[in-house]
Formats: structure tokens, sequence, C-alpha cells
């Protein structure tokens, strides 16, 4: 059962004329892109004025309907004239697209699939917020390690905690992948779990993410962390966010979260499209061995630019990205694990993957099956801690409660 979305959110259409060929076939391509990037998943070409499609246009056609199907999207055509059909119909192309003859048919197919799914309007005023509740138990949030030792970067092989991968469902934290520590321990790094499958940027010079997916099979794989913070259970909440502005934060996003659910501690897992992220990640592993004599803060002085690669502009932006972390309603009131795991200046701890520039499916009841699609199929590019002033594009959110 898929969710309904006005035209305005769903569709765009595109007015194309004259020939479509080799010679036209780039500035065509450009126009399915530009509204692919801006979040449309149904392109409706009226082609009323097109008078002949070569090969070339083909291509670009196809090229495009094979983006936006990955993403629950298609490519349709309006009006099509009698001589240009022709040409889609030699080409077998016919089954491959759907053709329409009036515009009422665009808006039966934004609701034909629209099923007994109640998804309720919630009122924010930094986005529009659609979002679909289950009544699912409550959660559980278990904290990894310590995070004591990182200031003074004294780590050892005494403080590694190994998880399996089958006792957890998303984390954020300080990890590496390996059979012994004498093996692992140069490739620690910003880590974050998204359905079990771990995602590791070592902190090196020259780095690039690690990762173990699990698409069959027992997850038996065992993860080493430093520290970090897990939580499991299933989804409350899914949220549909569609920021109003270009001024939509990571920080706007939580504050979003807890306006749907009253749970105290919450945690979250986000696909969006990235507007500028700003975050930071370790550029030494923090173990002693690599701490210099005499140093006691790795986050202060003469050692903070050594020790921490920090964004000062935005980066990453029209990236996929996904998240995973916990929050509080209150950061004052939090006590346990969740004290410990939040930093005392904030709200929430949050980490992030960031992939290529992909379209990904906006319809609010595939969200599991899209967050597992892009996780298990596409190609990670970074792992980051991410802070609260990242600007964030429309999404998809799904909120565990944690209770208190």
């Amino acid at each position: 059962m898929n969710d309904p979305l006005s035209p305005e959110q769903a569709v765009d259409k595109l007015l194309l004329a004259g020939r479509i060929d080799s010679i036209t076939c780039r500035e065509i391509e450009a126009l399915f892109r530009n509204a692919i990037m801006a979040g449309k998943r149904l392109i409706v070409a009226d082609m009323t004025a097109v008078s002949y499609v070569s090969s070339a246009g083909l291509r670009v056609f196809l090229s495009v309907q094979k983006e936006l199907k990955k993403a629950g999207g298609e490519v349709c055509f309006l009006a099509c004239p009698s001589t240009v059909h022709s040409v889609f119909e030699i080409s077998g192309f016919t089954k491959i697209f759907r053709f329409l003859s009036s515009e009422n048919e665009i808006t039966r197919l934004l609701t034909s699939s629209a099923g007994e799914v109640e998804i309720k309007e919630i009122p924010y005023d930094r986005a529009a917020l659609r979002v679909l509740t289950r009544d699912i138990p409550t959660g559980s949030l278990t904290l990894i390690g310590s995070e004591e030792k990182l200031p003074s970067a004294s780590y050892g092989e005494g403080d590694v905690v190994s998880v399996r991968a089958a006792d957890m469902r998303f984390a954020a934290g300080f990890a590496a992948l390996g059979h012994s520590f004498e093996d692992y321990k140069g490739y620690f790094g910003e880590t974050i779990v998204l359905d079990g499958n771990i995602f590791v940027y070592p902190a090196l010079r020259r780095s690039a993410v690690d990762f173990i997916v699990h698409t069959e099979g027992e997850m038996g794989t065992v993860y080493h962390f430093l520290h970090g913070l897990s939580f499991t259970g299933d989804f409350a909440h899914i949220v549909s966010f569609e920021p109003g502005d270009n001024l939509f934060t990571l920080d706007a996003l939580v504050e979003s979260a807890h306006t749907v659910s009253s749970s105290p501690v919450i945690g979250i897992t986000a696909i969006f499209e990235s507007k500028g992220l700003f975050g930071m990640r370790l550029k030494k592993i923090p173990l002693e061995e690599n701490r210099r004599p005499g140093e006691e803060d790795i986050f202060s002085g003469k050692s903070f630019p050594e020790w921490v690669d920090y964004s000062i502009e935005a980066e990453d932006i029209y990236n996929l990205v996904v998240i995973a972390g916990i929050s509080a309603r209150q950061r004052d009131r939090v006590t346990g694990d969740a004290d410990r795991a939040i930093p005392r200046e904030g709200r929430a701890h949050v980490h992030a993957i960031v992939f290529d520039k992909k379209p990904f499916n906006r319809t609010i009841d595939n969200f599991t099956n899209e967050l597992r699609r892009i996780v298990t199929g596409m190609e990670p590019q970074r792992v980051i801690h991410l802070m609260g002033r990242s600007n964030i594009g429309p999404g998809l959110m799904g909120i565990v409660e944690l209770g208190g």
C-alpha cells in the first residue's frame, strides 16, 4: 500500500517539443535529471508537440526510467502522437513505459494505489510532516563501552567490546572490523550500524568506508567497539518530512521527531537528501600507543586539529544520506545509558553515512524496504558524527520509542 501524494509533491510535467535526437537528447536528459534531484518521482513527458524520437532519445528515456524505478517512481508519456508512439512500439518500449491519453489519468495514478493505511498530518512550522503510527512495543537502548578514555586517547586492547551483528539493529560509535586486535587495531573509525549492517570509516589519512552487509544467512559477524550506543526495536512512527525552506536542519528534524513521539528517549533512523552537511570525525585512532607524551586532551588546544577533522563549510550537497542515533525530549531529565550516550551540550547523538547522489523512494510505508535497498545496494562514501546545524532536504524518518 502506497502513500498518495499531491500532484505538486509527486509529479513534474515536462513539455517536450520538436525532435528528440542525438542533438537534443543531452538537453532533454538535463530536464529529467533536474526533476529527479527536485524529488519528483512521477515524471510525465507531454509529447503533444514532439515530431520525432530517435534511438538516442529512447536511450535517455530508458536510463531515467531505470533510475526512477529503483526509487519507486516512473516516467510516463502523455498524448503521444501516433508517429512517435510507433517508434516506442517497434523498439519494444511500450512494454516498459506507461502511455497516458489525458490529464485525468495522472490523478488516477497518484491515488489508485492508496490503501487503508491511516496517515496523519502533524502540525510543525518548519516542515510538512505526514505520519504513519503503529502500536509497537518499546525498544531498548544499550551503551557499548565508554567514552571516558576518548579525550585522553588512552584506549587499549582491554577496552574493546565485541558485539554480534545479530544483537544490534542500529548503532553509532567507534568500531573496527577484523578477527584479532593486532589485525584491526589500525582500522578503528566512525561507525554506523543499520539493520545489523555495519559501515566503518577508519581514522586514516586516506580512508574509505569498510562495510559488511547481510543479505542472507545468520548474522554471526562480530563487530569490535571502543565506544558506542545501539538500539533495537520496531518503528512506532514513520514520518515523511518535506521542509518548507532550505533552513531545515538536523536539530529541526530531531525536534520534529519529538513533536511526533511523546517518548522521553527515542531512536531515530532517517533517509534524506543533503542540503549541506556539517560533521566531524577522528583523524587518528585514540589508542594509548598513538598519543604523544604529555598529551592530555585531544579535543583542546594544539591537539584538536591534529586529531579531529571538523567541517568548516557545508559538504555533500544533494548526496543521499542515512542516519542513526538517539535523542532526548528533555536533556536534563535523562538518566542511565541515554545520559552517558548523549553529549551534555546537546540533546542528540547521531552518525550519518553519505552515499552518492541518487533518488530514493519517499513512499511512507515503504521505508523499511527502501532502507534495506540503499544499505545493501549503494556505494558508501564516508561516515561522520553529524552536527545539528547540518541542512536537510526531504526524506523519511523511522522512530523507535525507547522509554525513559
